[in-house]
């Protein structure tokens, strides 16, 4: 078997993780990868695994038998076992998030509903199996006119391997992926927008995580599972305990078991300010299931990363760190009532708080800002003076050169390479202003006839550092591209560089930068 084959076999093994191994290469030759020749030889002692028979069981199916793989004949004929296997049952069992994915606000929500008679019932009417293994999943609230989004057995397998949703139950996986084709045609149409501020954290573009409807809205913003399942909105409020009698909607929940679904966030704040201690069970900016709440006395929340561990707070631990709870209605005369259970009053003071927590993170952004560029300016003294301790000798070894034309022209010219391969856009021009003549001397280091690949060594990085700091600062880009050429039409000239032409070019740049 060649390289492409193994690599193409390597291939098909991560994207089909649940076909058993003789489907594999019954793909490949389907698929025309390979030829039905190739493959034959392929069972015929190149491929290990055919020699492992016994730990096989019964995966080696009727159509493509041991005999058969090892002898003369061989067909193309899919194996019992090649379609990947999946397991709906139309119910959530325990599931648990994925670090490469920021949908905690979806699996804590269909967490909550499965929590409730009424919830499961709607799960279990929302996937319906197609009898080939995959699923087709409704989502009657869908903003959409397609209320209906089909799932494959590959899908299934393709998104396990990936790591980049749940584990534990293939229902909550295919919750995931339609919700996610829904969210990509919203955004695809301008309908929502992506809120793209954890993909640095997660690593990629996820359309999962917090979907936005409306961003000049406050609630009812973002997508939610449990209102495209059911059709209705939830109830979302802000828990602001200076409004009277916010805890009504906390009552109307623990008095009226199973006829709600209620997701909660925590104080964000804690985390974002550093405020928050290590051993707390809670983290801001994560959506928890609530299972329980036991009014005045203690609630029980489900994280999604650890949905087979429920996490006691004590009444006061909750009450002092919740920061925002979603409700999810069996039905119209509930969702009325929990909005009677929101006083009046409470979005007046909603909007203020929400204003408050907009000044808070402006605040924080801008001491943000003034570290980041305190840190940035304690890195750039720090590489400026690593260069210039390089570069310590310069003058000397010019003076030497100067007196007696020697042996000891190059006497440290490897610390000066070493120095000067540090230079970089962020730190050349206080590079520049500690030592205005390094360009002049790193020129008369290199003197007499013939420039020498040295000197072009010595100063081109400068002139590199200061193109991308123009580039960076969006000068005109004939501007940027004629100071380059002029300056390397010098450092490239074979017998003799008229340095005053490259320190005019720098001297000019640096003005020009600096008007920008």
């Amino acid at each position: 078997m060649d390289n492409n084959i193994i690599s193409s076999y390597n291939e098909y093994l991560k994207k089909y993780p649940l076909y058993s191994k003789d489907a594999i290469v019954n793909l490949m030759v389907e698929d025309g990868v390979i030829s039905p020749k190739v493959a034959k030889k392929i069972k015929a002692g190149v491929s290990l695994f055919l020699l492992e028979k016994p730990k096989w069981g019964n995966e080696i199916s009727e159509d493509l038998s041991y005999t058969k793989a090892m002898g003369a004949t061989f067909t193309g004929t899919k194996t019992k076992q090649q379609a990947p296997a999946t397991n709906f049952n139309r119910k959530i069992e325990n599931t648990f998030q994925s670090d490469t994915q920021g949908d905690c606000w979806l699996l804590s929500d269909i967490n909550a509903m499965r929590l409730t008679p009424w919830g499961r019932q709607i799960i279990h009417d929302a996937i319906v199996p197609d009898g080939k293994g995959g699923v087709t999943v409704k989502l009657p609230g869908s903003p959409l006119p397609q209320k209906n989004f089909h799932i494959s057995p590959k899908e299934i397998a393709e998104a396990k391997a990936s790591g980049h949703y749940s584990k534990g139950d293939d229902d909550m996986i295919a919750l995931e992926l339609a919700t996610e084709k829904l969210s990509k045609q919203l955004v695809k149409k301008g309908l929502a927008e992506r809120v793209d501020q954890f993909d640095d954290v997660i690593g990629y573009p996820s359309y999962l995580t917090n979907i936005k409807l409306d961003k000049n809205k406050i609630d009812n913003s973002y997508l939610s599972i449990s209102t495209l399942l059911t059709g209705r909105k939830r109830v979302e409020t802000d828990f602001l305990l200076e409004v009277n009698n916010s805890e009504n909607i906390l009552k109307f929940i623990s008095q009226n078991p199973g006829k709600t679904a209620a997701v909660c966030t925590f104080n964000h704040y804690k985390d974002t300010f550093g405020s928050r201690d290590d051993n707390d069970p809670v983290h801001g900016n994560h959506a928890y299931a609530i299972q329980k709440i036991d009014y005045g006395k203690e609630v029980i929340v489900i994280d999604p990363y650890h949905t087979d561990k429920p996490i006691r707070l004590t009444w006061k631990k909750f009450i002092e760190d919740i920061e925002t709870i979603y409700v999810a209605a069996q039905d119209n005369t509930t969702y009325n009532a929990l909005k009677k259970s929101v006083p009046p009053e409470h979005d007046k003071i909603r909007q203020k708080d929400h204003e408050r927590r907009l000044n808070d993170l402006k605040k924080l952004k801008q001491e943000q800002t003034a570290a980041q560029i305190r840190f940035k300016n304690e890195k750039i003294n720090s590489e400026v003076t690593n260069i210039l301790d390089n570069l310590k000798n310069l003058k000397d070894d010019i003076k030497r050169n100067e007196e007696r034309f020697g042996p000891d022209l190059h006497l440290n010219y490897d610390d000066y390479k070493s120095g000067m391969s540090k230079v970089n856009k962020d730190n050349v021009i206080k590079l520049l202003e500690k030592y205005p003549d390094l360009i002049k001397d790193l020129d008369t280091y290199k003197s007499g006839w013939g420039n020498g690949e040295d000197k072009k060594t010595l100063i081109e990085p400068i002139i590199n550092a200061l193109v991308q700091r123009a580039q960076e600062a969006k000068l005109d880009k004939n501007t940027i591209e004629n100071f380059r050429k002029k300056c390397m039409k010098e450092l490239d000239a074979i017998f003799y560089t008229d340095i005053d032409v490259v320190i005019t070019e720098v001297r000019n740049l640096l003005q020009l930068l600096k008007n920008k």
